[in-house]
């Protein structure tokens, strides 16, 4: 009889613990099974897949989305600010290039004759002599067709006006007795500026000259001015065989109709003729300096001081505009030297009344 194969493993038996309760025994028995499998698939499973952080897109400096209350109202103010700047500047050179042409037409002779103020024009009060030429600025011997004193004065608030007439007898040395009108033809701007200083007593600071096509391209420039004419004028003869109207009241005037404004002189005097130009150097300054204009101030100041020749700089004349915006002009501020007519030598001129010019001139340099 052969013997039994031996098994290569070894047989156990499973007994319960004594005294158990076998259907809860493989009740739990059942339990462990059921939770293995569920284990075992959940430590199979691959980890999750990290999210990565999207980056926080950045704004543009140009955007206004997502901005508060205060951060449109200093991005606004920012462009505002630059806007502001970059008009200044543009503005500036502007006048800069206007003011370099208008400064070579005043000679060295006539820049010497001119007074110091001793102070700027934001804090001094300064005179400051308008000339019109009765001639184009290439013409020689030309005339003094208008000749305007203005006085602007920070510290009392106030420009003036002081008109000085055409046919003031003036003593020129080296020439002798001639009217204002001719120290222009004979020594330019600088026989002005000293006759003014000898006869009338005024120093002069600084020096505006202005032909008849200036005056027009400069009331052009502004698109017009109004005036209150206070005189009535008819049918009066004007150079060139014309007969020109102005009835008293609201006048509205473009450049050759200003011009003529200002030089007709047939109907009335030197007198009133220098109240009328009076009137419309004040329309150009209010119109000039309004509040409507003030974005294309600079370049209008610009064609307006390509149209005459000045000493001031540009610095200067922006100053000046500044000023004439700033400060206030009564009637009782315009004013005209007095003086009697006369026949001498067969020629008419205005002898000055030393008297109540004396007075006028005091009045005109007062702050009061």
């Amino acid at each position: 009889m052969s013997q039994p194969t031996k098994k290569p493993y070894r047989r156990f038996r499973a007994h319960g613990r004594p005294g158990a309760d076998l259907s809860q025994e493989l009740s739990a028995l059942r339990e462990l099974n059921e939770a293995a499998p569920r284990e075992r698939h959940r430590r199979a499973e691959p980890p999750p897949t990290p999210v990565k952080a999207i980056p926080a897109r950045r704004r543009r400096w140009w955007s206004l989305r997502g901005l508060s209350k205060g951060g449109l109202a200093a991005r606004c103010g920012g462009l505002l600010l630059l806007a502001v700047l970059v008009w200044a500047s543009l503005g500036y050179w502007a006048l800069r290039s206007a003011a370099a042409e208008a400064n070579e037409g005043i000679s060295p002779g006539a820049r010497a004759a001119l007074a110091d103020p001793n102070g700027g024009l934001l804090g001094t009060p300064e005179n400051i002599l308008i000339v019109g030429s009765d001639g184009d600025r290439d013409r020689t011997g030309a005339r003094a067709d208008t000749v305007l004193i203005m006085r602007t004065d920070p510290d009392a608030g106030r420009i003036k006006y002081l008109s000085i007439p055409r046919d003031l007898r003036v003593t020129m040395p080296g020439i002798g007795d001639v009217k204002i009108t001719e120290a222009f033809a004979y020594r330019g701007n600088r026989g002005v500026i000293r006759a003014i200083r000898d006869e009338v007593g005024l120093p002069i600071h600084h020096i505006m000259v202005i032909d008849f096509t200036g005056v027009s391209d400069m009331v052009d420039a502004v698109g017009g001015v109004e005036v209150d004419n206070p005189f009535d004028l008819r049918n009066c003869s004007y150079p060139g065989g014309k007969s020109v109207t102005f009835p008293r009241g609201r006048l509205s005037l473009d450049g050759d109709t200003a011009l003529q404004y200002v030089r007709v002189r047939s109907c009335d005097g030197d007198i009133e003729r220098a109240r009328r130009q009076q009137l419309v150097v004040a329309a150009l300054k209010s119109k000039v300096v309004s509040w409507s204009a003030l974005p294309v101030a600079p370049w209008r100041g610009a064609k307006i001081i390509r149209a005459m020749h000045t000493d001031l700089s540009a610095i200067e004349l922006a100053k000046l505009g500044w000023l004439q915006g700033r400060l206030e002009t009564d009637p009782k501020d315009r004013d005209v030297l007095a003086g009697d007519g006369a026949l001498i030598g067969g020629r008419s001129y205005i002898l000055i009344d030393p008297a109540r010019a004396e007075e006028q001139v005091r009045r005109f340099q007062s702050s009061s």
